[in-house]
């Protein structure tokens, strides 16, 4: 049987058990290119999603806007060869509740709602607090954590996991540990599918929620000035003129009044944002009127504030860094925060560098496909479709163009 077959076979079976085509449902594991292109044919891209476990997962709910269920059913049905059938089982009292909780989360909090129909019906994190307690009492920590989330999305100030538990749940220590912070986690992985596989650490980083803020910081290399409270702060500079990179933390950047570029420069710098340590280097030591930010992987939040800062100052914004999915992905968040080109990763420089590209994993491709299926405004579509079908470039596997004779 083939493998398209096997799986039409087990969703009429899931009919037949449950009566109805929802929530979320297992087709496989690890899977090759070829096979999701064969489910991607039949299903289109939109329903199929990849988890961090590399699972690929079709959404019922995404599936049924490109048809009715009805129509779906007789389609599977002819390619299985008979009609589909269902003996509906009584309905679980838990089910039930956890139903009547969604309906009520996707009215109440509107700008949210896509999260509530996504949610996997198998594994939302609701059915499992209600064993024990009221359902009052669930779907009280569930609109708690839904304003947790709605807050969160808008969020552009750095706090602390303590933070966020005292202001919306009134406990410090409810998000440190238990069941409401994977509940938080579930949620907010599923709102952010451009993190797909993050850690815990970088994924509430991306909403500027850390562990302590003394922890907060960012490295900067170029000739830059910072007024506050009515003090002029050149030290950046300084250590610039210097041949040397400064470290500000977050107490540094809090409460900035002004920040610019040094007027001693002829025209403002380019401000290039670089992933990795060592290429870091390599553009300190070349000394071209770049002022330098590094990233250090994903920005955290001191990072993006200098970025949003300087950006629009800048005489332009680049991005340098591998050209691997998780690459590209920094480089969409920082084009989100102010408009950006890719440098030494952009589609010319590798198709220049064919010699140094490395082969892709089975999970970097499948987050290739999950960007394209979950982001069709993806900023450098190009860039990762190449990736796709030749392989990445490494930061230090750039090579300079030779000079022309």
């Amino acid at each position: 049987m083939q493998f398209l077959d096997t799986v039409l076979a087990k969703i009429a079976r899931r009919y037949q058990l449950k009566g109805v085509l929802s929530g979320t449902m297992k087709l496989g594991q690890d899977l090759d290119t070829g096979t999701m292109k064969e489910l991607a044919n039949f299903f289109g891209l939109d329903p199929l999603r990849v988890n961090k476990k590399e699972e690929v997962r079709l959404h019922f709910n995404v599936l049924l806007q490109n048809g009715s269920e009805s129509q779906w059913l007789e389609k599977i049905g002819d390619v299985l060869g008979t009609p589909l059938s269902c003996d509906k089982p009584e309905k679980n009292g838990n089910d039930e509740a956890v139903r009547k909780i969604l309906a009520s989360l996707a009215l109440a909090f509107p700008e949210i709602e896509e999260l509530f129909s996504i949610l996997p019906e198998e594994d939302n994190g609701i059915g499992k607090m209600l064993p024990g307690r009221s359902e009052e009492e669930v779907r009280q920590n569930c609109f708690t954590t839904a304003e947790t989330i709605r807050f969160l999305l808008q969020n552009k100030e750095v706090l602390t996991v303590s933070d966020l538990g005292a202001q919306f749940f009134h406990n410090s220590k409810i998000l440190r540990l238990g069941e409401m912070r994977s509940l938080l986690l579930k949620w907010l992985a599923l709102c952010s599918p451009d993190l797909e596989g993050a850690d815990e650490e970088t994924l509430l980083a991306r909403y500027h929620v850390v562990h302590d803020r003394l922890t907060v910081s960012a490295v900067i290399y170029g000739p830059v000035i910072y007024e506050k409270d009515n003090k002029r702060y050149d030290w950046i500079e300084q250590l610039y003129r210097a041949g040397e990179a400064a470290t500000l933390g977050w107490s540094n950047i809090q409460g900035i009044d002004k920040i610019y570029f040094s007027n001693g420069e002829e025209t403002p710098p380019d401000l290039i944002t670089c992933e990795n340590e060592a290429p870091f280097s390599l553009l300190m030591q070349q000394k071209r009127n770049s002022c330098l930010l590094f990233t250090k992987g994903f920005p955290g939040s001191a990072v993006q504030k200098l970025y949003q800062l300087l950006g629009p100052q800048a005489a332009s914004c680049r991005h340098w860094g591998d050209s691997d999915p998780a690459g590209l992905r920094i480089a969409a968040l920082l084009n989100t925060l102010h408009s950006l080109q890719l440098y030494r990763c952009d589609l010319a420089t590798l198709e220049r560098c064919r010699h140094a590209l490395l082969p892709l994993t089975q999970k970097q491709k499948d987050s290739c496909l999950h960007i394209l299926l979950s982001n069709p405004d993806f900023p450098f579509q190009e860039e990762l479709l190449f990736c796709l079908d030749n392989g990445w470039l490494e930061q230090e596997g750039w090579q300079e163009e030779p000079q022309k004779e």
